[in-house]
């Protein structure tokens, strides 16, 4: 272009392939860092002691898994069935202003109900059940929004 100066690189908007000073420097500076700390460790533990680290953040996590099971299957529930009932409300908004929502409403209904209703069943349903009940639920509730949110397609 007339009048633009010539730059060295492309920004990065354009998708330049050039990175800036700062952050080479902040490279630089993390480097320098971890060699200290490689040294004030001592180079031959040095890897060991991050096998450690990982070892007892490894144990923490299956820790934390194994005590928080339980709360994760009524957490999964609690989050189906609320996210079900916004589902349906949803739909009945988008099925008032006219637009498509009885098959999803009605087909979305079918599947958590065969999914979780076990009436008579002894122990109850398993996660992996309410996990996709969940995730019906929330796809059926991102349709819906975009359905409220968009304007409607224009007539021809």
């Amino acid at each position: 272009m007339p009048g633009t100066p010539a730059i060295a690189h492309a920004p990065r908007s354009q998708g330049g392939r050039f990175v800036s000073r700062h952050q080479v420097h902040l490279i630089w500076l993390g480097g320098a860092i971890l060699a200290f700390i490689v040294y004030w460790i001592g180079p031959d533990r040095f890897l060991a002691i991050c096998a450690g680290l990982f070892d007892g953040f490894d144990a923490f996590l299956h820790a934390l898994l194994r005590n928080l099971g339980g709360q994760v299957f009524n957490v999964v529930r609690a989050a189906a069935i609320a996210g079900y009932i916004v589902f349906v409300i949803l739909g009945l908004l988008a099925a008032r202003r006219g637009l498509p929502a009885w098959w999803a409403l009605t087909v979305i209904t079918v599947l958590v109900l065969l999914l979780v209703y076990r009436p008579e069943a002894l122990s109850p349903v398993g996660v992996g059940r309410w996990v996709v009940a969940l995730v019906l639920v929330l796809i059926g509730g991102a349709v819906m929004t975009k359905r409220l949110t968009n304007p409607p397609p224009g007539r021809w």
